[in-house]
């Protein structure tokens, strides 16, 4: 393989984990709780908040949509 094709496809898979990126969603911890053994969180996504437990935290910091994905509703403004 020359150089130069070796160099294209590089360029493509950065551009293409770039791209992964930007598309997920933006995650912020607002608060976490612990409460007998168990960590609870409030996070901010996409403008939104969602309570979760420490598995869904992690399936959302992995990508995972939190409506589609894990059927997560937002906590509605009352």
């Amino acid at each position: 393989m020359s150089e130069r094709r070796k160099a294209v496809e590089n360029q493509l898979k950065a551009r293409t984990a770039v791209r992964r990126a930007l598309e997920r969603h933006k995650i912020h911890v607002a608060s976490r709780r612990y409460s007998e053994g168990r960590m609870s969180a409030r996070v901010l996504i996409d403008g939104e908040y969602y309570d979760v437990d420490a598995a869904e935290l992690a399936l959302l910091q992995a990508g995972r949509d939190p409506r589609d994905d894990l059927g997560l509703e937002p906590i509605s403004d009352e």
